[in-house]
């Protein structure tokens, strides 16, 4: 049996909820709902407060969204210079 993997850590938790994110934009732009509060609005809503911009309504909107939210996984996956 698989140890659990425990995330206790603020930044632990925002990387998590980051990829979540990700994922559900990445269904939205598909056509699949995930539940009624995971909607369009509140993904990019969530992108916003993370990246201080506004995204259009639409897919064009959740596009852009997802392209920022995957940039900013990949620079808190980068270790940091020194």
């Amino acid at each position: 049996m698989e140890k659990a993997t425990v995330l206790d850590r603020p930044d632990q938790i925002e990387a998590y909820r980051m990829a979540v994110f990700k994922q559900g934009i990445k269904a939205l732009l598909i056509g699949m709902k995930i539940n009624s509060g995971y909607t369009s609005t509140a993904c990019r809503n969530y992108v916003a407060g993370l990246t201080g911009k506004k995204y259009p309504a639409g897919k064009k909107g959740l596009q852009l969204a997802l392209d920022d939210l995957e940039f900013l996984i990949k620079v808190e996956a980068m270790p940091p210079a020194f």
